[in-house]
């Protein structure tokens, strides 16, 4: 049974939805990185990436949260004699929510968050392998 709903094809990318009680409703998007694909060039992806998406947890999405709010905020503020503390990495950790999960075919994966309060108007972007450990951590205009 297929866990992503509603799929179409828009600008050579599968885009859906999935809805869990780990992820709520959010988007997905299935990206062959190609030109012109059809429906069934993406059931391999498609395939695999149900086979990922079901390790995600709530508890190893809580902690890629604290992991991300750590880096974030480490960073934001480096440099600026300001030292963070906890409750700087646990609000943003708590604002931290997913809207959706990009795929991609060589077996990356993007979680991209929304941080209203901490990041108006910018999508962070965080990479993970299939390990569901981080690969790379962006916040930028969507």
């Amino acid at each position: 049974m297929n866990k992503f709903e509603n799929l179409a094809i828009e600008d050579d990318i599968l885009k859906g939805t999935y809805d869990s009680p780990v992820t709520g409703k959010i988007i997905v998007e299935f990206d062959l990185e190609e030109e012109d694909p059809v429906m069934k060039n993406f059931s391999g992806l498609i395939s695999a990436s149900e086979s990922w998406i079901g390790k995600l947890t709530q508890e190893k999405l809580n902690e890629l949260k604290r992991k991300m709010s750590l880096e974030l905020t480490d960073s934001a503020y480096a440099g600026s004699g300001y030292k963070p503390g906890q409750q700087d990495y646990d609000g943003l950790a708590a604002e931290l929510t997913l809207v959706s999960i990009c795929f991609f075919q060589d077996a990356a994966f993007s979680l991209v968050f929304q941080a209203k309060k901490e990041y108006p108007d910018m999508l962070i972007w965080c990479q993970i392998d299939e390990d569901l450990e981080i690969e790379d951590l962006v916040a930028d205009n969507p």
